[in-house]
């Protein structure tokens, strides 16, 4: 009888050994690596020196990091707020009783901006931000401009340019969540509510919204981890620029592990995110946890 036990368990451990083995490698190893790396000072790159703690006090020292934070929490913000908001009001509008060709197409026409990379997204929108680009056009052409503005080389406004470009690439996928929701809502409750003479606006704050909290909950928090890690849009969009006016964390490990080679300054930084993202993680599960029950 154990010998039986003990030949399924090693079974069932061949199974996910090779899975583990890959986690262990792409993902346990290289967190090793950078907390290593945290611990040294790099300044004389051939020549590391251990520094302990030192990297993670520095950090709180760097006024350019305060400035990347800072940056990180408003683009995260605003970009989760707008792409959750963005996202309903395009669910609301699918959800509709139309032509089933023609919202078809309107959900594939919609989903297009979450199909493209990143790269590709930050391309478009600094053609369509430049100073001669798209949105320019239209602002001065209906009047709310006197002339164009050069969004991603102004500090004053580079930041909310890629806000934007961040918000069209990511509201499709806030978007086709809400929308599944929306859809497994009881036909019947919400004709009852309108036979009771419930307003559509009251049907949506009363029976739609409190239906659909779990998936708003999650993709909220799936929102979070995803733009406070973002790199590649803005890398491509600003560099970080102009005058760190859009510089995130992430953006600025870059720079220090790559262009300054302050490796261990850069390891301490990553740190100090996966501890963010850990956090937002936790939430997640819990969030998960209470749509099961």
């Amino acid at each position: 009888m154990k010998k039986s036990i003990l030949k399924e368990r090693a079974i069932k451990i061949s199974f996910i050994l090779p899975a583990m083995s890959v986690l262990i490698l792409l993902t346990i190893y290289p967190l090793y690596l950078v907390i290593e790396m945290s611990l040294f000072d790099f300044q004389d790159y051939g020549n590391p020196v251990f520094s302990g703690i030192e990297n993670y006090i520095l950090v709180f020292k760097d006024s350019i990091f305060w400035i990347a934070l800072r940056n990180t929490l408003l683009f995260t913000i605003l970009s989760v707020t707008l792409v959750i908001i963005t996202g309903m009001i395009f669910a609301i509008l699918l959800n509709q009783k139309i032509n089933q060709k023609v919202r078809s197409f309107f959900r594939s026409i919609v989903m297009f901006p979450w199909l493209l990379s990143s790269a590709v997204v930050g391309s478009i929108w600094v053609l369509l931000l430049s100073p001669f680009g798209l949105v320019n056009v239209i602002l001065v052409n209906s009047g709310i401009l006197e002339s164009g503005i050069p969004w991603l080389s102004d500090e004053r406004f580079a930041l909310f340019g890629v806000i934007l470009a961040n918000v069209w690439r990511g509201f499709p996928f806030a978007m086709l969540m809400i929308l599944a929701a929306f859809q497994t809502i009881p036909e019947d409750t919400l004709e009852a509510a309108e036979v009771d003479g419930a307003t559509q606006l009251k049907r949506f704050f009363l029976i739609s919204l409190p239906q659909i909290k779990g998936i708003l909950l999650t993709v909220t928090t799936l929102e979070l981890i995803w733009t406070f890690r973002t790199f590649d849009l803005i890398y491509i969009m600003t560099g970080g620029g102009p005058v760190n006016s859009t510089e995130i964390l992430s953006t600025y490990v870059y720079f220090k592990a790559f262009q300054n080679l302050d490796f261990g300054f850069a390891s301490a930084i990553s740190i100090y995110m996966l501890i963010f993202m850990l956090i937002f993680a936790v939430f997640y599960v819990r969030a998960i946890i209470r749509r099961e029950d």
